[in-house]
């Protein structure tokens, strides 16, 4: 836009003047409920594997033997002082181009013609590390995005929101205890105005009992500019809106755990991630799913990851690539340990229009009750695994 870093900060500066933000995460609260248990989340390490081994690298035929004969053309040694390549670099960048069935898959679309680009592209390709799991550890710092939702405009409302919604339990609870001491139409009249949601304009606050912070704020995605880090996306509210209405289900899968929670995961914010080869990129990337769910029935420990975007968005077959090189085996998941729980984990992604590729249908689910039907399977694979 022909401007710069400086005059960028500026505007900021001046907008902020004009609009000041103010934070409004101290009225949010840890759910008690998430003391209960450990809320584990992944640690990775870095491994002796090449990425260059797992997957292969995205390439024209034409350019892929436009680089294969530069390479011969200016050789080893010039290819050590231009691109600075230690020898393992070189040698298997020479067994990609003898074997380029097993490195290389085509692209019949985008060409680039560039030796000089593509071979510096290679080497670092063949240079990049896969990341593995390590172990599982107790949430931390993890998932803070709470603590750092602001707003310019209205903070006074949006937290008065935030401590009715809180007051729900303690109100229901003493509800129930006038259960039968008042007429049923005084009962209903105020149980009627009993409800853990309360809305202003765009913004809806809601009481869900099992989200690891109480409460939860959604906003309209098209008018979300005026507050950061809530659930503003549409996939998202949809998400959530349908999760309430299946929990209202008493035959629904989660009451039927010993016990369970969740949380959204903000991608700017959060430290909860899936590693995974971004070939657009060339890099090793940090896929964050929208939600994380942990779910306990006896010492058998589910991690569910969920993201509601369809599978047509966002490299979602790269990041299913990646998840089960780390997760999976042969296609199954794999078991971890912490302490007494056996940990088993999943993906999914919530799809609303299109069916995904045969080989990626396991990793999808259009509705709860498929969700739910997933849920039992998964624990279940954890007790039938020798």
């Amino acid at each position: 836009f022909g401007t710069n870093a400086n005059n960028l900060q500026e505007i900021v500066a001046t907008l902020r003047e004009e609009k000041p933000e103010q934070e409004i995460g101290d009225v949010f609260v840890l759910n008690p409920q998430a003391q209960k248990h450990p809320l584990l989340v992944p640690v990775y390490k870095e491994t002796n594997r090449l990425v260059a081994d797992v997957n292969r690298y995205t390439i024209s035929r034409e350019d892929l033997e436009l680089v294969t004969r530069f390479y011969e053309l200016i050789g080893d040694k010039v290819a050590v002082v231009k691109y600075d390549c230690e020898p393992k670099i070189l040698h298997k960048t020479k067994e990609t181009f003898q074997q380029k069935d097993k490195y290389y898959k085509y692209d019949t679309k985008n060409r680039i013609s560039d030796p000089e680009l593509l071979l510096g592209r290679i080497f670092k390709y063949t240079h990049i590390e896969a990341k593995d799991i390590d172990h599982f550890k107790p949430i931390d710092n993890e998932i803070v995005h709470f603590k750092k939702i602001r707003t310019i405009r209205n903070p006074d409302n949006i937290k008065n929101m935030i401590k009715t919604v809180l007051e729900y339990p303690k109100r229901k609870e003493e509800l129930d205890k006038v259960y039968g001491k008042i007429s049923k139409e005084e009962y209903d009249r105020m149980y009627s105005e009993l409800k853990p949601v309360d809305r202003y304009q765009d913004i809806e606050v809601q009481y869900i009992a099992n989200h690891y912070y109480l409460p939860i704020v959604l906003s309209e995605t098209d008018k979300s500019n005026y507050l950061t880090h809530v659930i503003n996306v549409d996939s998202e509210v949809r998400f959530i809106e349908e999760l309430d209405k299946y929990l209202s289900d008493p035959k629904n899968v989660f009451a039927q755990l010993d016990w369970w929670m969740f949380s959204k995961i903000d991608q700017t914010t959060d430290e909860v991630y899936i590693p995974y080869y971004n070939t657009d990129d060339n890099t090793i990337s940090r896929f964050k799913p929208d939600f994380i769910f942990w779910l306990l029935s006896g010492n058998n420990y589910l991690i569910l990851f969920i993201d509601p975007k369809s599978t047509k968005y966002a490299n979602a077959f790269k990041k299913i690539d990646g998840y089960s090189r780390i997760f999976e085996d042969n296609g199954q998941s794999k078991l971890f340990h912490y302490d007494n729980y056996t940990i088993t984990t999943k993906l999914l992604f919530k799809t609303y229009q299109e069916d995904a590729p045969d080989a990626y249908k396991p990793y999808c689910f259009t509705n709860f009750t498929d969700l739910g039907k997933i849920i039992s399977e998964s624990l279940q694979s954890i007790i039938s695994t020798p």
